[in-house]
C-alpha cells in the first residue's frame, strides 16, 4: 500500500546515524517493575491523550490528581456514581477533549469505570492482565495482545493499544502512528492514508508495510523506530527541512 523507495530508506538510515543513541526504548517485559497503580493510571493517560496530548501531560506532572484517581482508591468504592464523579472531575480538571461535565454524556468518563472494572477482575488486578498478555507467544503474539486490549477495554484503539504495550515492554514489533510519526513519514516523502484510527485494518497495513520496507531493511525493531520518530521529532523534522532546503 505504502510506495517506499530508496531515496525513503536513505532518509531513514541519516535519521537512525544521528538519533537512534539518544533515543530511549522501554525495556521488555519491564511491566513486571510497575505497580498496579503505575499500570491503572498509564491506561488513563491513553484515554485522556485521545484528542489532544496536552492534558495528558498535565495528568502526568499532577502526583495530587493522580492520586485521586489512584487504583487503591478506585477499588475500593463500590459505588458507580462516585466513580464516574470521581474520574470526570480530573478528566476536566485537565482539561481533556470530549470530557462533558454531563456525565452521562462523557464516553471517557464511562469507558474508564468499564476499564477500571476489567482491570479488577483479574486476580492481582492489572499486573494479573499484564501476566495474561505476556502468555501470547509465537511470532503473531504482538498483535494478539493489542486486538486483546482493543477488545477488552473502551477508548483504546489502534495506536493507544500499541503504545500502552510498548511502554510496558510487552510489545516490540509496531507503531503508534500518531501525528508525529506521521508527520515525519509525509516530510520524508511517503503519502499515509487517512482514517488510520477508524479502520484497524488499514492501521494494520500501514504498519506492517512500515516494519517490513523500512524497519526490517534498517534493522530496528518496530518500538525502536517508533520510539526514535517520537522523542527526537523536532531535531528530525529539522534536519529534514534543512536537506530539502539543501537540495533546492
Amino acid at each position: 500500500m505504502l510506495r517506499i523507495n530508496e531515496e525513503h530508506l536513505k532518509k531513514f538510515e541519516r535519521i537512525k546515524k544521528h538519533f537512534l543513541s539518544k533515543t530511549k526504548v522501554p525495556k521488555e517485559n519491564n511491566w513486571k517493575l510497575w505497580t498496579n497503580n503505575e499500570i491503572w493510571l498509564h491506561l488513563i493517560t491513553q484515554v485522556i491523550v485521545v484528542g489532544g496530548s496536552a492534558p495528558a501531560e498535565k495528568f502526568e506532572r499532577n502526583p495530587k490528581l493522580q492520586n485521586v484517581v489512584s487504583y487503591e482508591k478506585m477499588v475500593k468504592i463500590d459505588d458507580k456514581k462516585e466513580l464516574e464523579e470521581t474520574i470526570n472531575g480530573v478528566l476536566r480538571a485537565v482539561g481533556t477533549r470530549y470530557a462533558s461535565s454531563d456525565i452521562s454524556k462523557c464516553r471517557k468518563t464511562r469507558a474508564l469505570v468499564h476499564n477500571l472494572g476489567i482491570m479488577k477482575s483479574f486476580k492481582d488486578g492489572p499486573k494479573g492482565l499484564l501476566e495474561r498478555l505476556s502468555e501470547f507467544e509465537g511470532i503473531s503474539g504482538d498483535k494478539r495482545r493489542i486486538k486483546y486490549l482493543m477488545k477488552i477495554f473502551r477508548f483504546v484503539q489502534s495506536k493507544s493499544a500499541r503504545d500502552y504495550l510498548m511502554e510496558l515492554g510487552l510489545v516490540r514489533n509496531a507503531i503508534a502512528l500518531d501525528v508525529r510519526i506521521q508527520n515525519v513519514l509525509k516530510e520524508v516523502g511517503i503519502e499515509i492514508p487517512k482514517g488510520l484510527e477508524n479502520s484497524p485494518e488499514l492501521y494494520d497495513s500501514i504498519e506492517q508495510d512500515i516494519l517490513t520496507q523500512i524497519c526490517k531493511p534498517l534493522g530496528l525493531s518496530g518500538i525502536e523506530f517508533d520510539r526514535m520518530l517520537y522523542q527526537n521529532y523536532k531535531e528530525i523534522m529539522e534536519m529534514l527541512n534543512s536537506e530539502r532546503h539543501d537540495i533546492r
